[in-house]
């Protein structure tokens, strides 16, 4: 099931106790599918797909990938250990790239993560594309 199919972004300045992603606004594509809805009676261990790219628009998040990756769990209400996280990449040899993001650290209330990316396997390529063809420009 889609959760959502639109532009994430972010405005660069700080909101109460909520700092920026970047300090210069950015915005990236954002899709979310809950693949827990189709899974019958299988517990899935990370439930939600999140795919995202780049638009073009705006500083990039990878200047803290893992600040990005927790204002969207909380945006959306979703657990950070229980999403399968992609990159979708434009015009590369490989469309897809898988990405793992784990906790490095920890300052007052707020986690640090660190980012590995590596290849999708053959069975995650054919899930991801299964769930992108459900969107109507898919």
């Amino acid at each position: 099931m889609i959760l959502y199919d639109g532009t994430y972004g972010w405005d660069g300045k700080r909101h109460g106790k909520r700092e920026p992603i970047t300090r210069f606004p950015g915005s990236y594509h954002l899709k979310i599918f809950n693949l827990d809805i189709d899974s019958g009676s299988v517990t899935l261990l990370k439930p939600f797909l999140c795919v995202f790219s780049e638009t073009g628009d705006g500083h990039s998040m990878l200047a803290n990938p893992g600040r990005f990756a927790t204002y969207v769990c909380e945006d959306f209400s979703l657990d950070m250990e229980r999403v399968f996280w992609v990159e979708l990449r434009e015009g590369a040899d490989e469309p897809f790239e898988v990405v793992f993001f784990s906790k490095s650290g920890k300052l007052r209330d707020e986690y640090f993560y660190s980012m590995k990316r590596r290849k999708p396997t053959a069975a995650e390529r054919a899930l991801i594309e299964q769930e992108m063809n459900k969107l109507p420009n898919g």
